[in-house]
């Protein structure tokens, strides 16, 4: 739809061969990037792909010190990622490959589950929480352009705390923060179809719940140190939206 080149990427990290077997390192990694190389060769042949500029990355070394300089080299300006599962246990664990993706990145990342549906040909829904910080706003420029290929409409949601929600006078007391979200984001939007909408409970059960009551094609989240070193990551609203969304989630630091 834009024109873009696909990078097919997959990186071969050696230390691991080395620590299985010291001795045959250097043939299992000969073995490893024939086999990986036949690999992307055959999935750049996929009819899918047809009509696509694309390209295979091999590199080896250190993940995310290679996802950074292929970033680098290429230009890349966006990373798609596939999760591990959303069911049972599985729900919760996004895969350390792909923290470490989100980590480092220094463009947005889009996730999708392995149990999604094929995801649209044309994003019509796009969801995008805010607590109206600014890092919660990063991902505006990534939302306004796909919105405006695409002809979506754009519903931004704010969550207020949970302690609200059996709040009578919630409605009352939220009308400052409406009028607030829509003098800050009005200008950012343009003229994009936009829908604004507040909320009180758990934030990450009700971006969900909102996200799968407006049917969203795709969640954007602006996100502030989630996924550096140091921080809990699985208890990050962050974290859990994009293991428990319904739907492909980006998320741009």
């Amino acid at each position: 739809q834009f024109d873009a080149t696909l990078f097919a990427c997959h990186v071969i990290t050696p230390a691991v061969l080395l620590a299985a077997a010291p001795q045959a390192a250097p043939y299992l990694y000969e073995a490893e990037r024939d086999a990986v190389q036949k690999e992307l060769d055959s999935l750049l042949q996929s009819p899918l792909l047809k009509g696509i500029k694309a390209n295979a990355l091999l590199p080896s070394g250190i993940l995310g010190d290679c996802i950074v300089d292929e970033i680098s080299n290429n230009n890349v300006d966006l990373i798609v990622a596939g999760t591990h599962g959303r069911t049972g246990l599985r729900r919760l664990l996004l895969g350390s490959a792909v923290e470490e993706v989100c980590r480092v990145a220094t463009c947005p990342v889009l996730t999708i589950g392995p149990d999604l549906p094929v995801p649209p040909a044309k994003y019509r829904r796009i969801l995008v929480p805010t607590d109206l910080s600014d890092a919660s706003l990063r991902s505006l420029p990534f939302v306004v352009r796909l919105a405006s290929e695409y002809g979506a409409l754009v519903t931004v949601v704010h969550v207020l705390p949970e302690e609200t929600a059996g709040n009578p006078d919630t409605k009352v007391l939220s009308e400052p923060v409406y009028r607030s979200m829509r003098h800050k984001l009005e200008p950012l939007l343009g003229d994009l179809k936009t829908d604004f909408v507040i909320e009180s409970g758990d934030t990450v059960e009700t971006i969900l719940k909102v996200a799968f009551k407006k049917d969203a094609d795709l969640i954007a989240m602006g996100i502030r140190g989630t996924f550096l070193p140091g921080f809990h990551l699985r208890t990050s609203v962050a974290y859990r939206v994009v293991a428990g969304a319904h739907c492909p989630v980006v998320t741009c630091r």
